[in-house]
């Protein structure tokens, strides 16, 4: 399906700069004399220069370098070519702090612009503009060599599949890491945590992606400047929401803009929005594209896709790529697209829009192809002037970027690292899970009704048992063998149900470096589990006295505790199933599969195990906990025949049922198997994470 691409550069990159910039600083240079006497006629020292730079322009380094630029050009030729040439590179390098790239760029150019003329730095200049292809504020280029590719694989987002082409910064391979703390990608789906407020969505980030030398004084502001900035401030304290579970909250419109703000807060550079208006309606589509224009104009590089916007939206564009089949259609400045199609024999008609047109165009016979072509003997003919083409930047160039690019990335990476403590990332983790337990209490309600309603179900099918050998045994096994079947699907269909949603997010919000893994990991443990914890020990309070077990405390509570254990492993495996599959269908048939043959070989339903079966009942947890649970209740249980004659319920037990373990031995094991799964659980998400297959 065809794609427009919208490519918005602010001040960034050699000389495209905000269009008020170079207007005054040429009529400022086109002064005979400033109000306080200084000559700017060939004349003037480096003294006067600098004080200009420091006075007139000190808060915007683009300028200075810009002007630069203009002082070189306005004086080649003159009679101290070599001393000027001097004089200008040192100015510029003492800029490098600020404009980094830029300095360096414009040290290399000002030193050709010596050698061959002022007539060659316009042509070059002019070239430079349309090589911009993208930048951060400091000036680094994205460049991509062969195939532009998908924006997924400019913002570093690829999952699965095989990537082509390669992505330069600078005239150097893209560093992955570096490139990701200097730019954001923002999804098409809003990937938010509906029991958030706006203000607490996006200070969370603030928290973990800005460095630790900021005191959280200085992040909070940096909270309410975005706030303020994406006009969010008349919300920040409403509920994401998401009314799929009833959780009433913000509109699309605003979620959006909290998507924005959340990677916004870090000051990026480039920020790539992966169709950001889909969904919303013709208002709320230009509100957010004005938003990113402005964010464009303030010096960030803002990449969007966009499918047939508006003419609103279309008259904001900066610059303009049309794909079709993976194909490049055209590629340049918005002004010139309606140019290109009319030399190809498609005039736009008048109150059209042009990305209707466009569009309808590619679908005609034979127009797609003409129009490839024409784009291709264009860039190939730029190609041969080093006029507009990305891989016409010179050689020694990039040669010469590949080296500084790659440490300027390293270092801004070291600068610009999240390095939140691992123990700050659990705590405010499990803070922000707790809280979505509080304020969503349908999930929690539901859940403890799930268990107090399978309790006093279970309760009623063996209410009072009695302590026959007819039948006070059979009933006890079974009501032991049923619960366990009860806690061994709830828990884990629960975790294959909430795991859906949590890997979105997960998803996001790890790879852009929020937090790492085991962090999110050891938070939702030590959230879950206290909740999971309670669940199970109602269960158990109401099922155990209804159905009349020994009333012993201590058998009592090792009922609770192997309950407990057993309810901890089943929601792992819930989990683990969840991982192993990309939807919760799958995930469930697979849980199903698995815990159906675990149950089969606890003892309870063979009486006598095939041997080919036996390694079945050795691995299954169930059977630990089975065993354990029937030792404990059989122990110091009397039963009496029908004669009246007491029988120690021990003797009575069937032998597959014991697995010659002592209680506490069986509940070791539960433990270990409930820490092995866990910890096979964080390596799985942990390779997942490093193979982006989460």
């Amino acid at each position: 399906m065809p794609m427009l691409m919208y490519l918005s550069i602010g001040a960034v990159t050699a000389s495209v700069w905000p269009p008020s910039g170079r207007n005054w600083l040429t009529r400022l240079l086109q002064t005979p004399a400033s109000e306080d006497g200084s000559c700017y006629s060939g004349g003037r020292t480096l003294e006067a220069f600098s004080t200009l730079l420091t006075e007139k322009v000190q808060s915007d380094a683009h300028a200075r370098v810009e002007l630069l630029d203009t002082f070189a050009s306005k004086f080649l030729g003159s009679a101290d070519q070599a001393g000027l040439l001097a004089q200008t590179e040192e100015a510029v390098l003492t800029l490098t702090g600020e404009a980094q790239a830029n300095g360096a760029l414009y040290v290399r150019y000002m030193k050709k612009a010596v050698e061959k003329g002022a007539a060659w730095v316009d042509t070059e200049l002019a070239r430079l503009e349309k090589l911009a292809s993208g930048a951060s504020a400091s000036g680094a280029k994205v460049q991509e060599r062969s195939v532009w590719g998908r924006l997924d694989m400019l913002a570093n987002n690829v999952y699965g599949g095989t990537q082509t082409g390669s992505v330069y910064v600078n005239g150097a391979p893209r560093q992955r890491a570096a490139f990701q703390r200097q730019s954001c990608y923002v999804l098409q789906r809003d990937v938010l945590l509906s029991s958030s407020t706006v203000r607490e969505a996006i200070t969370l980030s603030a928290l973990l992606k800005l460095p630790q030398t900021m005191t959280r004084e200085e992040k909070q502001a940096r909270v309410d400047e975005t706030l303020a900035e994406l006009e969010l401030e008349g919300c920040q304290n409403t509920l994401i929401g998401d009314d799929l579970i009833g959780i009433k909250g913000i509109s699309g419109g605003q979620k959006r803009r909290v998507s924005v703000g959340i990677e916004l807060v870090k000051e990026p550079g480039i920020l790539f929005l992966d169709e950001p208006t889909s969904g919303l309606d013709s208002e709320m589509a230009v509100s957010l594209m004005t938003l990113l224009v402005r964010l464009a104009r303030k010096g960030k590089t803002v990449v969007v896709t966009i499918h047939q916007p508006n003419s609103l939206i279309t008259s904001k564009f900066d610059d303009f790529m049309l794909l079709a089949d993976g194909r490049t259609v055209f590629s340049g400045a918005w002004s010139d697209a309606l140019p290109f199609f009319g030399a190809a024999g498609y005039p736009c008609p008048a109150y059209t829009n042009p990305s209707d047109h466009f569009l309808s165009v590619l679908k005609e016979e034979g127009a797609r192809d003409k129009l490839v072509a024409q784009h291709e003997a264009l860039a190939a003919k730029d190609l041969e002037t080093g006029d507009g083409n990305l891989t016409a930047l010179p050689e020694a160039l990039a040669v010469e970027g590949r080296s500084r690019s790659m440490l300027e990335q390293e270092e801004a990476a070291q600068e610009s690292r999240p390095d939140a403590p691992f123990v700050r990332q659990v705590a405010l983790l499990s803070q922000r899970m707790a809280r979505m337990w509080v304020r969503n209490p349908v999930m929690l309600m539901s859940e403890l009704a799930q268990y107090g309603f399978l309790a006093v179900f279970m309760g009623l099918m063996y209410l009072r048992l009695n302590h026959s050998t007819t039948t006070g045994l059979s009933d006890r096994l079974a009501s032991l063998w049923f619960g366990l079947a009860i806690l061994s699907f709830t828990p884990s269909y629960t975790a294959v149900t909430i795991w859906d949603k949590d890997r979105l997010l997960l998803r996001r919000e790890s790879q852009q470096g929020m937090y790492s893994i085991p962090a999110w990991f050891l938070a939702r443990t030590l959230t879950v589990t206290p909740m999971q914890i309670a669940q199970t020990t109602l269960f158990c309070c109401i099922s155990y006295w209804m159905i009349g077990y020994i009333g012993r405390p201590g058998s009592f509570f090792v009922y609770v505790l192997v309950y407990n254990l057993f309810q901890l492993v089943s929601e792992t495996i819930g989990m683990l199933c969840a991982m192993l599959t990309k939807n919760s269908t799958y995930a469930i048939l697979v849980l199903t599969f698995v815990l159906l043959i675990l149950l089969s070989f606890s003892g309870f339903l063979v009486s006598s195990i095939p041997v080919y079966f036996k390694w079945v009942g050795k691995m299954s947890y169930l059977t630990y906990a089975y065993t354990a649970l029937v030792q404990n209740e059989t122990q110091y249980l009397t039963l009496y025949t029908p004669e009246g004659a007491p029988v120690a319920a021990s003797t009575l037990v069937p032998s597959q049922i014991q697995n010659g373990l002592s209680i506490a031995v069986n509940c070791v094991i539960l433990a270990c198997i409930y820490l092995g799964s866990r910890l096979l659980a964080l390596l799985g998400l942990v390779v997942m994470s490093r193979f982006r297959f989460l």
